[in-house]
């Protein structure tokens, strides 16, 4: 299968399963907005993770820590940024680090909010011994939960992301892997 084909084919999965989870949470969507409405509409929070991936290349999982922010536009559409350093477990210095960009949705069910994403960016490779080093054009489509503690403090519990490494060695690489961490709301 092509890159540009499957390219093509997760972007089409991704909007038909955000389509299907809008229309089968509507219902209770109504009754998010006016929530969302009395808090003022947007916010912008950032927070740190823990993640552990399985890189797709070797047979080692490899952990790591990263950041995020989120900016939240209305009750559901909003916009998240990703950086992720995957340096422990490393075997012969391979490790993969992250930086991601794209949109997200998220649904409201009193204080949890579970969400679908699908981000671009940058993935950088640390070839083994250190021998080469490369960067790739990254898709991540992914999903998670998050668990409002207060007005100002959100627990990520879950965080899922499949990678998609296009053009990596003249073939691809597809990391997956999880995340936890918390944020702070700022406003």
């Amino acid at each position: 299968m092509s890159s540009q084909s499957w390219i093509r084919k997760a972007i089409g999965q991704f909007l038909w399963i955000a389509g299907i989870l809008s229309v089968a949470s509507s219902p209770l969507s109504v009754h998010a907005q006016a929530i969302a409405a009395a808090r003022g509409g947007s916010s912008l929070q950032g927070g740190g993770y823990f993640s552990f991936f399985h890189p797709d290349y070797g047979s080692n999982t490899l952990y790591g820590f990263g950041a995020y922010v989120d900016l939240n536009v209305g009750s559901h559409w909003g916009a998240e940024g990703e950086i992720r350093y995957l340096r422990f477990n490393e075997t012969y210095q391979v490790y993969e680090d992250n930086y991601l960009l794209g949109l997200r949705y998220r649904w409201h069910f009193n204080r949890l909010q579970p969400y679908v994403k699908f981000l671009l960016g940058n993935g950088q490779f640390n070839y083994p011994f250190g021998l080469a080093h490369g960067g790739y054009f990254m898709l991540a489509p992914g999903g998670g939960l998050d668990l409002r503690l207060n007005h100002r403090f959100t627990l990520r519990a879950i965080d899922y992301e499949y990678q998609h490494w296009g053009n990596f060695s003249g073939s691809s690489l597809s990391p997956n892997g999880f995340s936890s961490g918390i944020s702070y709301r700022f406003f």
